[in-house]
């Protein structure tokens, strides 16, 4: 074999000749996707549980420290009755309540919480020289910082030291006192009743129930007056009204007398439901013309359908004489019929009997006759008495225009007379309600509850708070967790690498805590009947069972970046592999940051680099002896200025052929693959490739894209192996029952 022989740099050795197999390029055609269950969001909180309780504490003990710092807060409330159902002459309405209810008490409601009322109410009270509502009032300077802090600090207490008595507040300081007034005030309506809850709130208990007690007082006075006010201004207005149409039914009434005088016109009384006799007249005629056009319709309706072939009118059907005639006939022709079963029709008996038949069809007829003729002459008669009653109406109809023609400036004088008489008498009795409703105290507002004291505080309440705080503190925690999770995009157990890429898991390796002085622990060798020895076992048994044709001879160990731990994978795999399948060789391809000759203590002088460019030849020590029966090593020797160029000459591969010929098994730890070309040309002439990524490092992007390379080049992915798996990522998912030992050592 010619180590150092320069070949053609595109020959393809035995050893290269690789085979895809379709479970591992096609993987994604033959497993189902699995769907998301219950337990994997289980999985994720129990994962991240520490940023759940996280979350939860820093939101209670933030809620609880702010409600127990919180000034206490009570609240009074009195229960007020809004009526609608009372007379209110003032609107100038017979019945209030035909008013919409949902305008009214919206409009009571907004009257309660108006500015008006709650200065009202302040001056009523006298809230201003109160020092618990209006702070330094009537005090010195020193009081009043006093009683600021006391509105603060719930220790402070209440303040005294007043001073010379407050004076009255300017229109400035009432806008102040008004906006903290209704800052206070709640209005609440209990829906479907004429209630309302009107609360003060307030850190004093004796001012909130004072206040809100105030605050019902004013209302009703507040209601009262205005109707009062409203009562005596509708008055003002109503008495020049009546003065003024007094005055216009006087002159109407004396132009009307004076325009009938002059006609020699009657004057026709309303009030005594009298009537013009020719509107009597008419009205008669035109009643006796509806009947007799009604009766010459009818009579005319039925002589039509008499008058219609082969149509059998009711008249006819129903005519008692018919009825019996057609009864007799029916007789004799049911007779007739059953005869002729025994006779012939000229039998003697049956020609009577057809002769009865006949007679009786000829009485029929002339019946039908009879009939007809006595409805024509019925219509006749109608249609004339019809005729006639249309003319006098029309004559009646003349003579009437003629007097309204004569008559039309009477019915105007006499409508503005009715006019004004109707608007004069409204008025008077419009006054006298006015009148009335003035002398009046009632309302229809009555206060059902007054507000008694409060003996507990409104707000904070403690237990809600904290309550409150450990529900959204957990809710917020738990949707912190998964957004944590939504935007973690690397792989935690072996089952996202075959959900993910489609490519296969061959095992997991939980993450090792070791002394500081070991590099790169030799567990199947250290540890050999340990948990995660046995993983590296199964690690390379299946790298021996991943080709359906012949186990892989050499195999490349990388991973997509640093600091992935595929040189402690790479190791123990090779003496998991010395252990079952024979003797083997790792080569420290990684001529950047070599690292296999610390973990077995070696000499590094000579190495792969030293061979690959010429200063060193096969035989020349270039293979070193482990303390592990079966296995060999070459170190990367030193590091060289062009590492790419010496890993794609010719020595690589023929150094490849040599090592394949003289081992069962080559393995070959090279750099990382994103970056460097060097693990992607040596990914093409090995017989497989081992992916080491990192459990919580390693995204699922940098595989894709690994995966993705190795398409390209059409180089075959072995598998992947997941390093340094956490505890609580192996606690939590399906292979915990599986991989559960690794912990428990």
């Amino acid at each position: 074999m010619n180590i150092d022989g320069e070949g053609p740099e595109n020959e393809i050795k035995p050893y290269e000749a690789k085979e895809l197999s379709a479970e591992h390029l096609r993987l994604e055609d033959f497993e189902p996707e699995e769907e998301t269950h219950l337990r994997d969001y289980l999985g994720v909180i129990l994962r991240r549980k520490w940023v759940v309780i996280t979350f939860a504490l820093c939101v209670i003990v933030t809620v609880t420290a702010s409600t127990f710092m919180m000034r206490p807060l009570y609240k009074a409330t009195a229960v007020i009755r809004i009526n609608i159902g009372n007379p209110d002459p003032i609107t100038l309405k017979d019945d209030p309540g035909i008013r919409l209810e949902d305008n009214y008490y919206e409009t009571q409601y907004n009257i309660l919480k108006s500015r008006a009322l709650a200065k009202r109410t302040i001056q009523s009270l006298m809230l201003y020289e109160d020092p618990d509502f209006n702070p330094g009032a009537g005090k010195s300077l020193f009081a009043t910082l006093k009683g600021w802090l006391a509105n603060l600090v719930p220790a402070l207490g209440s303040v005294g030291g007043y001073g010379r008595p407050a004076k009255a507040p300017t229109e400035k300081e009432y806008t102040s006192l008004v906006n903290k007034f209704l800052s206070m005030v709640q209005i609440m309506p209990e829906k479907k009743t004429q209630l309302v809850r009107v609360s003060f709130i307030s850190p004093f208990p004796e001012l909130a129930q004072k206040t809100v007690n105030g605050l019902a007082d004013s209302y009703i006075d507040f209601n009262i007056d205005n109707r009062l006010d409203a009562s005596k201004k509708t008055g003002a207005v109503l008495q020049k009204q009546i003065n003024l149409f007094k005055a216009k039914v006087e002159a109407s009434e004396a132009a009307l007398d004076d325009y009938a005088s002059k006609n020699g016109m009657l004057i026709v009384d309303s009030k005594d439901n009298k009537q013009n006799i020719m509107i009597e007249k008419l009205a008669a005629i035109s009643q006796a013309l509806n009947a007799a056009t009604t009766k010459r319709l009818q009579a005319e309706a039925l002589h039509t359908e008499l008058g219609r072939p082969g149509i059998d009118s009711p008249v006819l059907i129903n005519n008692a004489l018919i009825q019996d005639l057609r009864k007799q006939y029916a007789s004799l022709q049911a007779q007739y019929s059953n005869l002729l079963n025994i006779y012939k029709p000229e039998y003697p008996k049956m020609q009577m009997l057809k002769s009865q038949m006949r007679a009786i069809s000829r009485s029929i007829a002339h019946e039908k006759r009879q009939v007809i003729g006595s409805v024509a002459s019925d219509y006749q008669t109608d249609l004339r008495d019809e005729n006639y009653l249309s003319q006098e109406y029309a004559k009646q109809e003349g003579r009437i225009l003629t007097y309204q023609k004569s008559n039309s400036q009477y019915q105007i004088l006499k409508g503005d007379v009715d006019a004004n008489r109707a608007l004069y008498g409204t008025l008077l009795d419009r006054m006298k309600q006015v009148t009335a409703a003035a002398t009046r105290t009632d309302t229809n507002i009555q206060v059902l509850d007054r507000a008694e004291l409060p003996t507990a505080p409104y707000k904070p309440n403690k237990q809600e708070n904290i309550a409150l705080s450990m529900l959204f503190g957990l809710a917020g925690g738990i949707g912190l967790a998964f957004f944590i999770e939504y935007f973690d995009n690397t792989f935690k157990n072996t089952h996202e690498i075959e959900k993910t890429t489609r490519l296969p898991a061959l095992g997991m390796i939980p993450m090792q805590k070791f002394p500081a002085v070991v590099k790169r622990p030799l567990i199947a060798y250290s540890q050999s009947r340990s948990p995660v020895a046995e993983a590296f076992r199964s690690i390379g048994t299946f790298i021996m069972l991943s080709s359906s044709a012949k186990p892989p001879k050499t195999i490349l160990v990388t991973s997509p970046g640093e600091k992935e731990g595929k040189t402690t994978i790479c190791i123990n795999t090779a003496m998991a592999l010395a252990e079952s399948t024979g003797n083997g060789v790792i080569i420290d391809a990684d001529l950047r940051k070599p690292k296999l000759h610390h973990s077995f203590g070696t000499d590094n002088a000579v190495g792969l680099s030293t061979f690959l460019s010429g200063n060193a030849e096969f035989e020349e020590g270039l293979i070193q002896k482990t303390q592990i029966n079966g296995l060999n090593i070459i170190t990367s020797g030193p590091i060289a200025p062009n590492p790419s160029e010496l890993v794609v000459s010719r020595r690589m591969k023929d150094l490849l052929e040599a090592l394949y010929t003289m081992y069962d098994f080559v393995i070959i730890d090279s750099p990382p693959l994103m970056g460097m070309s060097d693990s992607i040309y040596l990914s093409r002439i090995v017989d497989g490739s081992v992916i080491v990524i990192k459990a919580g490092e390693t995204t699922k992007q940098v595989l894709s894209e690994t995966k993705k390379i190795y398409r390209n080049i059409n180089a075959k992915i072995l598998g992947v192996v997941l390093n340094g798996i956490k505890e609580n990522d192996l606690k939590y998912n399906y292979y915990s029952n599986y991989y559960s030992s690794y912990f428990k050592e």
